[in-house]
């Protein structure tokens, strides 16, 4: 379902789609192209934070809402949820908890590029990562605190560059997170 989209267009879809689901997120933000402030984007994607511990209540709370205001669930999965809503193609990114915030938020405004970048600083600290949070390497594996991006990257020893600017640098040497 994914197309090129005007990035006002896509704005108003994502902020129009919030205005109607706010109610269900403890927290959420706009992400991915839309956040990074490309000229084109595809999709619309979202880090939403479930309100209430009832993550089942919560999920069909979510699909009953997206029928309700003329969208379709395309899947439903624990990390994310993709709703077709006025022919664009909505991806909710599902933050497990506060102290995976500034994780899910990252991983959801991408791009992929940087999000492999940062698998590979994480793997390089004995540590894991996902859009579900960053990881000891211990049995069980232990949530590591990160609820801001910035707290990622002080984490992971990364400079910290706004939404816009990652993915974005010409560079004349190899970068090795």
């Amino acid at each position: 379902m994914k197309k090129d989209l005007d990035p006002k267009f896509a704005r108003d879809v994502a902020e129009d789609f919030l205005e109607k689901t706010r109610d269900l997120y403890a927290r959420a933000e706009i992400a991915g192209s839309l956040r990074r402030k490309e000229p084109l984007v595809h999709d619309v994607d979202l880090a939403v934070l479930p309100k209430g511990r009832d993550y089942r209540a919560w999920s069909e709370a979510v699909k009953k809402r997206a029928g309700s205001i003329g969208g379709s669930v395309i899947s439903f999965g624990e990390v994310i949820c993709n709703i077709l809503y006025r022919e664009v193609q909505v991806n909710l990114f599902i933050c497990p908890g506060r102290d995976s915030w500034g994780v899910t938020l990252m991983w959801a405004t991408g791009p992929k590029g940087h999000t492999i970048g940062m698998t590979i600083k994480a793997r390089d600290k004995g540590l894991l990562i996902n859009s579900q949070g960053l990881w000891t390497r211990e049995d069980p594996p232990r949530l590591i605190p990160a609820r801001t991006e910035r707290t990622v990257g002080r984490i992971l020893d990364w400079r910290f560059k706004p939404p816009e600017e990652r993915g974005k640098t010409a560079k004349k040497e190899p970068v090795f997170y």
